[in-house]
């Protein structure tokens, strides 16, 4: 296309569209990678893989062989769900 300007995704992020939904309905997934998730949640690496051990915390995908990252929402709704434990129980 000439002419059409494209946005470059930080390292951080890459973008996946879910093909098995409807063509009407096509779902954005946003992949992040370790050093956001840390920067999000304020977790260490450690803590972040001691809590998908207990099933505490969202799982990563697998992107290949050697690379790993995070469905956004997932990290988000976590956060939320912190939230929202912390001010309940004050």
């Amino acid at each position: 296309m000439v002419g059409s300007a494209t946005k470059k995704l930080p390292a951080s992020e890459t973008r996946a569209v879910d093909f098995n939904a409807s063509s009407t309905a096509l779902d954005e997934v946003v992949f992040i990678r370790l050093p956001e998730v840390k920067a999000v949640t304020g977790l260490s690496k450690t803590s972040i893989y001691e809590l998908i051990r207990a099933k505490a915390f969202p799982a990563p995908v697998r992107l290949g062989p050697r690379s790993v990252a995070w469905v956004k929402a997932e990290i988000r709704h976590w956060a939320v769900e912190r939230v929202q434990a912390s001010r309940s129980a004050a």
